[in-house]
């Protein structure tokens, strides 16, 4: 072989090494580019999927609580409901040993006083059919009519005047539904 085609060879062989080189390059340029992109991708596709999980979870756990909550304050209701209940059945029984007492009649015709000079001679009393045997006494000390009741269920009286377009209700089962209206918001026993 010539030296002419040894200098050509050589040449041919370092430029097509040469090619190659840059063809390498730009192959692992190529790559390397596709790669930091699919990598942006999935690492995009990773975060979104990770703030959704992330929000499925916190609105799980929301919902979890707000029923754990919900639950504990049904609870509480019914002990405080299971409370109230105890307490104004011992105030039920309280009235009742109040009624069978001696001092009974005499809160009796104050009442019926009271009645009376609310509304004038005409007024007409109601009593429970258990406290008809203070009728007279009643009727003695303030001269009005009396008549039985079965709305009156605890003791007290109340009055109309005869057209009964005015009623004033001084039953102790009036006063006992005032008191556990008002015991709710006094006691203390308030459900947050």
């Amino acid at each position: 072989m010539s030296e002419r085609l040894t200098v050509f060879l050589k040449t041919v062989s370092d430029f097509a090494e040469a090619e190659c080189s840059e063809l390498e390059y730009k192959a692992q340029s190529f790559k390397d580019e596709h790669i930091s992109a699919y990598k942006a991708q999935a690492k995009k596709k990773n975060a979104e999927y990770i703030s959704c999980e992330a929000e499925k979870l916190r609105s799980d756990i929301n919902s979890k609580i707000t029923n754990y909550e919900a639950e504990k304050k049904s609870a509480l209701i019914g002990v405080r409901s299971d409370i109230t209940d105890k307490i104004f059945n011992e105030v039920l029984n309280k009235i009742s040993q109040f009624t069978a007492s001696e001092g009974y009649e005499a809160f009796l015709l104050k009442s019926a006083k009271a009645l009376k000079e609310q509304l004038g001679d005409g007024a007409v009393i109601y009593i429970r059919p258990d406290d008809i045997k203070f009728a007279d006494s009643i009727k003695k000390a303030v001269g009005c009519e009396i008549c039985e009741s079965d709305t009156i269920l605890s003791g007290g009286l109340c009055a109309s005047d005869k057209a009964r377009t005015i009623l004033i209700d001084d039953t102790l089962d009036s006063r006992l539904a005032e008191a556990k209206k008002d015991f709710s918001a006094e006691s203390m026993l308030k459900i947050f």
